[in-house]
C-alpha cells in the first residue's frame, strides 16, 4: 500500500485503477494501483526495467504484464501519471509518449511528477526520515540534476526548484542547510560530497520510480490533471546533445 491518505485525485473515483510509469533514470519502473475507498492506494502489481534492458523496447510489455498478474483490462484504468524528468533524454521520452499514447486511446486522466519529487517521495515513509531531501541525479561529468524537499504531513513542500547545476555549486552552499543528499549524483560523488561533511544515502535511496509517482498522486490529490496531455512535454532542464550540436552548427553556417 501506499501509505498517504488522501482525497481521491481529481477525475477519479475509488475503486478505479491507476497506473504509474517512469524511465528517467537508468532502472525504469511500471506500477499499477487501485484507489481503496479510504483513498489510499493499493500497489497491486509492478515491474523493474534493469539497466540493460531498453526501455523503450520492454515497457510497454511490462506494463501488459503488470495488468495480467491484476487481472485488469485497459478499460479498468482510471488515470495514468508518468514521471516527467529531468534525466535520460531517451528515457523520459519513452515513459511521456507512451503515457501520452494511452491516455489518448483510452481517454483517461493524467498526471506528470518530477521524477526528482518522486525519487525523494519512495524513500522510507514520507511521515519519517529526512527533514530535507535532496536528490541528486547524474548528468555525466560534473553535472547533475538536483531538487530539494521537505515532508510535511506526508505532502512534499519544495524547497530547492529542480534544476541543472554541478557538483562544485552543490559544494559551494546550493542545498539548504541539513538536507541530505540522495540518488545516483551523489553517490558517484560520494567521497567529495563526504569530504565536505554532507551525508550520503546509499541506493536505492534517491531511484526515480512509480511508487514514488503514486506516493505524490496519493498525496496531493488536489492536482488537476493534465488539461491537454497531447500537448504538454517532460523536463529536461537543459538542452540535449543533440540540439546542441545542431545550434552550433547553425550558428558556425550562420
Amino acid at each position: 500500500m501506499v501509505g498517504v491518505p488522501a482525497r481521491p485525485p481529481a477525475g477519479t473515483t475509488p475503486g478505479g485503477l491507476i497506473l504509474a510509469m517512469d524511465t528517467s533514470g537508468q532502472e525504469g519502473s511500471a506500477a499499477l494501483a487501485r484507489l481503496g475507498s479510504s483513498s489510499s492506494l493499493d500497489v497491486l502489481a509492478s515491474r523493474i526495467l534493469r539497466p540493460e534492458e531498453e526501455h523503450g523496447s520492454l515497457l510497454v510489455p511490462r506494463i501488459q504484464e503488470i495488468m495480467e498478474e491484476a487481472s485488469a483490462a485497459r478499460e479498468d484504468l482510471a488515470g495514468i501519471v508518468v514521471g516527467a524528468g529531468p534525466g535520460s533524454f531517451t528515457g523520459v521520452r519513452v515513459g511521456a509518449a507512451t503515457a501520452k499514447g494511452m491516455a489518448r486511446a483510452l481517454g483517461v486522466p493524467m498526471w506528470a511528477f518530477s521524477s526528482l519529487a518522486a525519487a525523494a517521495a519512495d524513500f522510507g515513509n514520507p511521515r519519517e526520515g529526512p527533514s530535507v531531501r535532496c536528490v541528486l541525479f547524474d548528468a555525466r561529468g560534473e553535472r547533475l540534476y538536483a531538487a530539494a524537499y521537505g515532508f510535511r504531513e506526508g505532502v512534499p513542500e519544495l524547497v530547492l526548484d529542480p534544476r541543472a547545476t554541478s557538483v562544485e555549486e552543490i559544494l559551494c552552499g546550493l542545498i539548504p542547510e541539513g538536507a541530505v543528499l540522495m540518488g545516483d549524483g551523489a553517490w558517484r560523488h560520494l567521497e567529495r560530497f563526504q569530504g565536505e561533511g554532507l551525508e550520503v544515502l546509499p541506493p536505492p535511496a534517491g531511484r526515480p520510480t512509480a511508487r514514488g509517482l503514486l506516493r505524490l498522486l496519493a498525496a496531493d490529490a488536489a492536482q488537476r490533471p493534465l488539461d491537454d496531455p497531447g500537448r504538454w512535454e517532460p523536463c529536461y532542464l537543459r538542452e540535449s546533445g543533440a540540439e546542441r550540436t545542431w545550434k552550433t552548427r547553425r550558428k558556425w553556417k550562420g
